[in-house]
């Protein structure tokens, strides 16, 4: 029989293409990890591996048993939340990743509610604007904007967030604001881009027309909740989510501009892996979540 933990470390080494980082993650010992991928190859009579100075490659044969590796791997967890899925007991950390900005203005907030009424639950946050892996950094959870290529995640539709252009009382005070998209490039702009990918396209629509509109900003930045604080001290016109930017809005420290022009209307989205019976504390932040969205939703409507 093949150990559990064995099986794991050789999908790890196969996913990182190196030993040593995969027996870092998995708290094991450079040589207890080679002692483990050499049980595995002595059982199976075969090399699963070619070693270079830099990475390790699969053989074919390697191919073939990681697969099924795999897939056994699943089965044994889909067997184990089956049977506790009526366990009253929820424990285990749960990693969750999001946009920066929609992490530190609205949801960590939800999350200590969520976990006052779990207390055995624990939960790793991670907020960055770059789109996670959730194989690789062992993420069960990822919210998501925009229309999402397929894949073999599921997902789960939570609202839509329009953008829309603000800026701050401060800043129209001292510079106006503009009557028409056009007026935009008279004055400071305020964009974020991610990687080298850089968003200097601002969308709208009127009386069924698209509009779109270069711009030209003063400041980048690839930290949604950096723009946000920009914008909210006067520093230019922005370009938000409507999540990012409704209690600003509301409490009258940014303000919705152009009304009168229809912006895009992107969706927000909760992406986690495939399998065909989640575990009962990932199906209930699932739902918790989409609770809270609802209610924000109902509390702030978008213009």
């Amino acid at each position: 029989m093949y150990h559990l933990n064995d099986l794991k470390l050789a999908i790890r080494i196969a996913d990182l293409q190196n030993i040593s980082a995969a027996s870092r993650e998995l708290n094991l010992t450079p040589a207890a990890a080679s002692a483990a991928l050499k049980r595995i190859e002595q059982r199976l009579n075969c090399q699963l591996f070619v070693r270079s100075t830099r990475n390790m490659q699969l053989t074919e044969e390697g191919q073939l048993f990681i697969e099924s590796s795999r897939e056994a791997i699943n089965i044994l967890e889909l067997a184990s939340n089956s049977l506790n899925i009526n366990n009253d007991l929820l424990t285990g950390d749960l990693g969750l990743s999001m946009p920066s900005d929609l992490g530190r203005n609205i949801v960590s907030n939800w999350l200590d509610e969520f976990l006052a009424e779990t207390p055995s639950i624990t939960l790793t946050l991670y907020l960055s604007d770059h789109m996670s892996d959730l194989m690789e950094q062992k993420i069960q959870l990822a919210l998501r904007y925009g229309h999402l290529a397929d894949s073999s995640l599921k997902r789960r539709y939570l609202t839509s967030s329009p953008r829309y252009v603000v800026a701050s009382p401060a800043y129209i005070e001292k510079y106006g604001e503009p009557n028409s998209p056009a007026e935009l490039q008279q004055h400071k702009l305020l964009n974020w881009n991610l990687g080298n990918k850089s968003h200097q396209q601002w969308s709208f629509n009127k009386d069924n027309q698209p509009l779109d509109i270069m711009i030209s900003p003063i400041k980048t930045t690839n930290d949604g909740a950096l723009l946000r604080e920009w914008a909210i001290a006067g520093h230019g016109i922005a370009y938000k989510n409507w999540i990012d930017i409704a209690e600003d809005v509301e409490q009258g420290r940014l303000k919705v501009l152009l009304t009168d022009y229809v912006t895009e209307d992107i969706p927000l989205q909760l992406v986690y892996l495939q399998t065909d019976y989640p575990r009962k504390q990932l199906r209930m932040i699932i739902d918790f979540l989409q609770h809270k969205f609802n209610e924000f939703s109902e509390r702030y409507p978008a213009p």
